[in-house]
């Protein structure tokens, strides 16, 4: 699956006119994405987006230090801002 570059700024983009998800780096975010023939879910904090996919810093276990991982494009079904009651 290929990515539109030119028709990437889709809603809530800053107003710098960087695009989403570039806009959201640092960001917390939650995942959906195809694993196999399953449905998963991820969240975490974008740490980096290129044409290839994006890699999440996520922490896997409590107590643990989070690790990144990197979902190709081709897998990702869903990214939208997580949602804190601080916002």
């Amino acid at each position: 699956m290929q990515r539109n570059q030119e028709n990437r700024t889709g809603i809530g983009a800053t107003e710098s006119k960087v695009p989403i998800p570039e806009a959201w780096l640092g960001r917390a975010v939650d995942l959906v994405f195809a694993s196999g023939s399953s449905t998963e879910y991820a969240a975490g904090g974008i740490v980096e987006v290129n044409d290839r996919g994006i890699v999440l810093s996520v922490q896997t276990h409590r107590g643990h230090p989070a690790r990144l991982l990197f979902y190709p494009w081709s897998a990702v079904i869903q990214l939208t801002l997580s949602e804190s009651p601080d916002e």
